[in-house]
């Protein structure tokens, strides 16, 4: 592939001229902005390799990993399309010659569609825990995000299945993708209409209090975004021959990748470069500020969930038990205070949990005999031995994770010490 001016690209455009158009040729400048968007996405490559690596870090884990990593590959396959339909390689003798293949499915769909239902589906979580106070999953949670793939679905099938000459078709006397104003017009409407759509939910959670401005940095990210469709809605319109102007297309692929980076960086740089740089100072100011502002709840943050440590950070709980935000309480949990500590109210989906995904009753129930049979355990210890009172009851490990092999310690078979103390003071044996 040269981006030289061979023999070849001189008879493309003086054709071109004979045709009524002002072709630039393809040259270094071209390559120049591949060489350094290419960079940038090898950086951004790093970035979410990164990221997956420390992806139970919580402050990376409550931005979604596994949703923005998407975004990368989605932001990826855009910019294979750009290098397409916008003219900036040779496509003759290629797999780029297949316009529907690379310009609609690979560009389009898989490109642009898909980040852009990615970062909706992520404002629609937000607006979802703190408006609705509902879990960040579950059925409710994709089913918008399902509906949007499937109608996506059906866009790429008709737009297979109709003539080249009404979506888009190889012009082998140019070596470019031409597309008709027709399907341009369905193209960015759909587009609009999905960050419209972005737009609406994040009016609606602009009053939203939560820890970290998340409503904040999505409507920066669609200030971005629709700086760059603006301008590339003007120009498809106003000037249908842009790949043909040097200018123009690399202007074009520059502004839609700086776009893109800058809503991924938005969302992620923060918690990221904390996270390499001053990990450990990071999550205590994390969670101070979780129970500050009292949305432990909403992030799913218990201090007893996570250990932290100056050489690493592992997670107790299994992945599934750690999600972005809480999922709500349990039958019989504490009320939670309905004033924060600095006397501000407690937000409603704090003191309010949603009912409608409990925690097993089995476990619970589990979970509860056992704390009820451990404090049983140190009342009666205490009253045996004389202890103070003011030891903490609930300042409690649990039996099973006891080191100790004096003599004391109770038999493997009955680890609460039930039978000992039940022959002491004459009672009952616990149930």
């Amino acid at each position: 592939m040269s981006f030289s001016l061979t023999p070849a690209e001189e008879s493309r455009v003086r054709l071109a001229k004979l045709l009524g158009y002002n072709l630039d040729p393809i040259s270094t400048k071209d390559m120049a902005m591949i060489i350094v968007i290419s960079a940038v996405y090898g950086i951004d490559l790093f970035a979410v390799g990164f990221m997956l690596w420390n992806r139970r870090y919580p402050p990376l884990k409550s931005k979604s990993p596994l949703l923005m990593a998407a975004a990368y590959i989605s932001c990826v396959c855009w910019f294979v399309g750009d290098l397409q339909i916008n003219g900036h390689v040779h496509l003759a003798g290629t797999a780029l010659t297949n316009c529907k293949g690379i310009g609609v499915w690979v560009r389009v769909l898989l490109g642009v569609c898909t980040v852009s239902s990615l970062i909706a589906l992520r404002s629609y979580g937000l607006f979802r825990v703190f408006k609705q106070n509902l879990p960040y999953r579950g059925l409710g949670f994709y089913l918008p995000f399902l509906v949007y793939c499937v109608c996506t679905l059906v866009y790429g099938i008709v737009a297979q299945v109709l003539s080249p000459s009404v979506t888009v078709e190889y012009m082998s006397l140019l070596d470019i993708c031409y597309c008709p104003n027709a399907f341009r017009g369905a193209l960015y409407g759909y587009i609009w209409a999905t960050w419209l759509l972005v737009a609406i939910i994040n009016w609606k959670i602009r009053n939203i209090k939560s820890s970290f401005n998340e409503s904040r940095e999505m409507a920066i990210c669609c200030v971005f975004v629709f700086i760059a469709l603006t301008f590339n809605t003007v120009l498809q319109f106003a000037s249908p021959q842009y790949p043909f102007h040097q200018i123009q297309r690399i202007v074009t692929t520059s502004l839609d990748h700086l776009a893109t980076n800058l809503v991924w960086w938005t969302i992620m740089g923060g918690p990221l470069l904390n996270c390499m740089f001053r990990r450990q100072k990071y999550f205590e100011y994390w969670k101070a500020k979780l129970r500050k502002d009292g949305f432990q709840n909403e992030y799913d943050m218990e201090s007893e969930d996570t250990v932290f440590s100056s050489h690493n950070l592992s997670m107790r709980a299994s992945m599934d038990d750690f999600f972005l935000y809480a999922e709500a309480g349990h039958p019989g949990e504490r009320k939670v205070p309905e004033l924060l500590p600095n006397g501000a109210p407690r937000p409603k989906s704090a003191r309010q949990p949603n009912r409608q995904n409990r925690r097993s009753t089995l476990a619970y129930k589990r979970q509860s005999a056992q704390s009820a049979r451990t404090l049983t355990y140190m009342r009666r210890t205490n009253e045996h031995s004389g202890a103070a009172s003011n030891v903490d009851p609930f300042d409690i490990r649990p039996p099973l994770s006891r080191t100790t092999t004096s003599a004391s310690t109770p038999p493997s078979n009955d680890p609460f010490g039930y039978s000992r103390f039940n022959n002491d003071l004459h009672m009952p044996p616990m149930p």
